[in-house]
């Protein structure tokens, strides 16, 4: 093939092609932040903060430490979202799962306790006492979730059932964070069961629901 040749032929091939604006993960950023602000606002305008909080004081130690934990798991785990949807070789999308041993201490401490107090753990795992705590941390979430989907559909992710696991963890620690400013409760056996709970069930929805839909 002479060198003409080529070159009308790459001609061919790019003329119609025209210019992609980059991605930039600050955008995507900005969406997630806007989604778990949106969250907040609609949860906190509905249910209303917890008292201590809208008193001005802050959470006790334990609660504010598993307040903390399950932040860190959805930073991590949303970051971990966006990087699946920028181009590239040889990424490593598993810094969140550090983030999720972490968290495990939450579930792992709530079983220690319920071991020690029978009593009280059978009060907490009472549907009364935390179904709503969970219906209302998935619902918190949602922004997150959308975001990141909207996000990673464009992106295309090389693996969706990775990327749907963790856009569920994201949403579902999103919806945990902003849960556990409107409930009142301090005990970590409810914490870890029905705030673990909505990050469990989240990350199980965005497996079942999202990875089919992020396939190529």
């Amino acid at each position: 093939m002479t060198n003409g040749s080529i070159d009308n032929l790459i001609e061919d091939l790019a003329g119609e092609l025209e210019p992609v604006q980059p991605r930039r993960l600050v955008r995507g950023s900005l969406w997630v932040a806007g989604g778990w602000l949106v969250g907040a606002a609609a949860l906190l305008w509905l249910a209303g903060p917890r008292h201590d909080l809208a008193d001005g004081a802050m959470m006790p130690p334990l609660p504010l430490l598993a307040f903390w934990l399950i932040v860190a798991l959805g930073f991590a785990a949303a970051w971990s979202a966006l990087r699946m949807g920028l181009p590239g070789v040889g990424r490593d999308y598993g810094g969140w799962r550090w983030a999720g041993l972490a968290a495990l201490a939450l579930p792992f401490s709530a079983v220690v306790m319920a071991l020690s107090d029978g009593h009280a753990a059978m009060d907490a795992a009472r549907p009364d006492n935390g179904l709503h705590c969970l219906a209302q941390g998935v619902f918190a979430g949602l922004g997150v979730g959308a975001a990141l989907f909207a996000w990673l559909k464009v992106g295309a992710p090389t693996s969706p059932t990775r990327a749907g696991w963790v856009i569920g963890i994201a949403a579902g620690a999103a919806g945990a964070t902003i849960i556990a400013l409107h409930c009142a409760s301090n005990d970590m056996i409810h914490i870890g069961l029905w705030h673990g709970l909505a990050v469990a069930l989240s990350g199980v929805a965005g497996r079942v629901l999202l990875a089919p839909l992020l396939r190529w």
